[in-house]
């Protein structure tokens, strides 16, 4: 028998922790996580310990499917790879020439290192519209920091902050782009300070210095009171602020509409708290902000996050030592280049639906769902015919569920490209079937370094989407724009640093070695050289030059719980609710009650309860847990949950929680949905609903 060990790089969440597999005689049979690695030092969660649950699974899709009985029904057949690549292409075909190339859209899911892919596959057909959970996760926090820096940010953990000021995040359970928990973790054994901002006590939160129980969806108010506390107190930094800073007096002006008893009114915090978080952090010689999805998902997304980028700026925390350091990419074809947005003509790219409504988002090249689903049910601004999902379980993921569904049933044609049959997947027209990350070569590329995730294993009759993209180009005529294998891809990517793929998989990985204060050598990179604290740029497309805290609509007393939603640790998103390892700790999902409120509503612990936004509507149905851990009138429901074995759409989303969530109040600049901060009412089952 033949042992061998092999380096890579786990995608089961978007944390990037290095994993060693263990093979015997070529079969995958363990794995854990690699203490070589620069990010994650040997850490590996129960996620990632589930990857050969992935593999094995006798669940996966194995062949291509087509629809053979009514969309949604589940009932397909069979299709060999090449007949239904050439259906899909045919279809693709069909739509362009009568409707042009808009009239297609590509849907992704959290990034699995294809992005680029779709990107690039899009940009190339011609059509403008790519929708993903962009708008609800990282982008409205990429995209305040490039509009007031002129790039991305992330925290130094590695730099020993004094403060940590954790926003949103529950980072040792939650990990996004390289940035492992481990780090965070090691920060606070070494002196950290950890300040949490979160509506719910989490084992992050108990811990803490200081914990701000914040009412959700009022995030952009505190930061906007900090910000006056700071510059009242005289707590900036005054040398940066005068150097390298435009727009102080202007937002001095601006934030005296948030003074201290408002701030507290709004979010539910104790005045002193307010003052003592920010002398914490402002004092702090060297501090961090770690703003996680939390804050993305709700009408005040944007502006939460650009208030949180102005609060680092003036406090001189930007690109600093243990701050909140600019990062530099390293010299690969990588996210910025390999999507190839050169071949996307200006006139397609103003047809970018949602584009003239949410133009950050449209910035950034995305499409908000909401705005995708209202295009397909009315045909304007023109008809949209056909959706190609890449890893995304929409119908679980999505806001308004039923304005999702509505969607799906009008298209002319949906590909789903995924793992398992997901209620998604069920309304397809054509499903193929893709491979996990143990089964396709890729490169990583984080802040701190990038990798190579090696092919270690292959599921017959799977393909990765990346193959999947080169079939559909070659038969959609599109080969010139892309490589002739995935490997000559990798290869082109890495020509920045002369190196092949097999070479650089023989390496591993290259570090990413961090330099500080690098606006010295030649200013931040807006256009005019200083942080944008006051954003002309913004004033001239329609909005608020400086972030804004837009209030929620007056309370229905017949709903008078605040709901916000929280991923379980075993489960990534909507992903892994079929695996033995990650599944076995919970088999329902929970919604977290106060115990006055479990009285009051005559809520028992372990029981199922419905959530409702309508009094007469139908709920969604949680399990009861009681605890301390969050406000009287504040319910924690889990997020993205679907039950694989139902034999319905119906009951397999039977406790998602976007089922109660709208497109009614989104955000301006992102139209990001109110994900979290939704006025819910909370009943025992049979309870009448009248």
């Amino acid at each position: 028998m033949t042992v061998t060990r092999v380096k890579s790089v786990c995608r089961m969440c978007h944390g990037g922790c290095g994993a060693l597999v263990e093979l015997r005689d070529g079969v995958p049979v363990d794995i854990h996580g690699d203490p070589d690695s620069p990010t994650s030092e040997g850490y590996f969660c129960i996620k990632g310990k589930a990857s050969l649950d992935l593999l094995k699974s006798p669940d996966r899709l194995t062949t291509p499917l087509v629809r053979t009985g009514p969309r949604g029904s589940g009932t397909f057949a069979p299709l060999g790879w090449e007949a239904a690549l050439d259906r899909v292409a045919a279809q693709l075909t069909a739509t362009i020439d009568r409707h042009g190339p808009e009239s297609v859209v590509l849907a992704q899911g959290t990034d699995r290192n294809y992005q680029e892919w779709v990107f690039r596959l899009a940009n190339a057909i011609g059509t403008p519209n790519v929708v993903g959970p962009a708008h609800v996760c990282f982008y409205p926090r990429v995209m305040a920091s490039i509009m007031t820096y002129g790039a991305f940010t992330f925290c130094d953990y590695d730099g020993d902050p004094e403060v940590i000021l954790l926003w949103g995040s529950n980072k040792p359970d939650t990990h996004s782009d390289g940035v492992i928990g481990i780090k965070f973790l090691r920060a606070v054994e070494r002196g950290s300070r950890v300040i949490a901002v979160d509506p719910r006590r989490t084992r992050t939160a108990a811990r803490s210095g200081l914990h701000l129980a914040i009412q959700p969806g009022t995030d952009c108010a505190l930061a906007l009171g900090m910000i006056k506390i700071v510059i009242d107190e005289g707590w900036y930094d005054h040398d940066f602020v005068a150097a390298h800073t435009s727009g102080f007096d202007e937002l001095a002006e601006h934030v005296k509409a948030y003074d201290l008893d408002q701030v507290a009114r709004i979010t539910g915090l104790e005045p002193g708290l307010v003052v003592e978080a920010t002398r914490s952090y402002a004092q702090a010689s060297r501090a961090c902000i770690e703003a996680g999805t939390g804050l993305s998902q709700n009408e005040n997304s944007f502006d939460t996050h650009r208030a949180i980028a102005l609060l680092a700026a003036i406090c001189g925390n930007i690109d600093a030592p243990g701050g909140d350091v600019i990062w530099e990419p390293m010299p690969i074809e990588g996210r910025r280049a390999f999507p190839r947005s050169d071949l996307l003509p200006e006139e397609q790219a103003r047809k970018r639906i949602g584009g003239d409504k949410h133009k950050i988002l449209s910035m950034s090249g995305w499409v908000a769902p909401g705005d995708l689903h209202e295009a397909v049910l009315t045909g304007r601004p023109y008809p949209v015919t056909s959706l190609v999902v890449f890893g995304s379980n929409i119908l679980a993921s999505h806001e308004n569920t039923a304005r999702v569904r509505a969607a799906l049933g009008k298209l002319d044609l949906v590909v789903v490209c995924d793992l398992f049959m997901t209620p998604t997947a069920r309304c397809a027209d054509i499903v193929l079937p893709t491979s996990s990350w143990l089964e396709r070569d890729q490169i990583v590329e984080f802040n701190s370094y990038i990798a190579a995730r090696q092919k270690i294993a292959t599921v017959e009759g799977c393909r990765s989407d990346e193959e999947i993209i080169l079939a559909l180009a070659q038969r959609l005529g599109l080969s010139e724009h892309f490589h002739p294998s995935v490997e000559a891809a990798l290869d082109a990517k890495l020509a920045g640093l002369d190196l092949t793929w097999q070479q650089f998989a023989k390496i591993g990985h290259l570090r990413n070695e961090k330099r500080y204060r690098k606006y010295r050598e030649g200013g931040f990179r807006t256009r005019s050289g200083r942080v944008n604290l006051m954003h002309h740029g913004l004033r001239a497309m329609g909005y608020e030059p400086f972030p804004v805290h837009r209030h929620p609509p007056q309370a229905d007393p017949a709903l008078p719980y605040t709901m916000t939603s929280a991923h379980p640790r075993r489960f990534y998103n909507t992903e892994f609710h079929q695996l033995p390892t990650t599944s076995r700790g919970q088999t329902a999902a929970r919604v977290t009650v106060h115990p006055d409120t479990a009285k009051r509503e005559g809520l028992a612990d372990g029981e199922e309860a419905e959530l409702f936004t309508r009094a007469g509507a139908r709920g969604v149905r949680l399990t009861v847990r009681i605890s301390d851990s969050v406000a009287p009138n504040v319910l924690v429901a889990d997020a993205g949950w679907w039950y694989p074995d139902e034999p319905s759409i119906d009951e397999s989303l039977r406790s998602s929680v976007n089922l109660l969530t709208t497109n009614d109040r989104s955000d301006v600049h992102m139209g990001s949905a109110t994900m979290r901060g939704v006025a819910v009412g909370i009943r025992r089952p049979g309870q009448d609903r009248g």
